[in-house]
């Protein structure tokens, strides 16, 4: 495995996490082949610039190339990382955040996160709507539902700080 700059591996999380659109990263290849030429596995690199982005299943085809070449553990702190700071700086509904922790807690182990983060919280807001979900709702059951989240939101932002000190000492 050759060794990732800080750029290429950021583009890289960024994209199998969601966070990059296909277009966009397909974008980012052919602007940046010069560099990834020199920076990746020649086969890899041939993978990246001749792949046809706009076939079906294009998401988890390149995904599972671009897994093939990163550190499987580093990647998942560093998304695990990022939505708990997310969380902290108020930068995702609480309730979404809860089922993306449950995902993630689903995804790496029992292990890996505290189970009140993995699943706890998600199992007592299951009820609760996202803000997607606000427009089915009725104003009084809504108002009614989403005090519910207020309940847990102190304790979800220290849980979530406790653990996320937890994983920047780890090294």
């Amino acid at each position: 495995m050759n060794k990732l700059t800080d750029t290429t591996k950021q583009t890289f999380y960024r994209f199998l996490n969601g966070d990059l659109p296909i277009k966009d990263f397909e974008q980012w290849v052919y602007t940046s082949s010069d560099n990834l030429e020199a920076e990746l596995q020649p086969d890899f690199h041939l993978d990246l610039i001749s792949f046809n982005y706009n076939q079906k299943d294009n998401f988890r085809q390149i995904g599972n190339k671009i897994k093939t070449h990163i550190d499987a553990k580093e990647f998942t702190i560093w998304r695990t990382k990022r939505l708990l700071n997310d969380i902290i700086e108020n930068k995702i509904d609480l309730v979404l955040a809860t089922r993306k922790l449950r995902e993630l807690y689903l995804e790496t182990g029992e292990n890996f996160m505290p189970i009140t983060l993995g699943v706890g919280y998600e199992s007592v807001l299951d009820d609760v709507p996202t803000p997607a979900e606000y427009k089915q709702w009725e104003s009084e059951a809504l108002k009614h539902v989403l005090k519910k989240v207020d309940w847990y939101k102190d304790d979800i932002i220290r849980d979530t700080k406790q653990f996320l000190d937890t994983l920047n000492r780890m090294k």
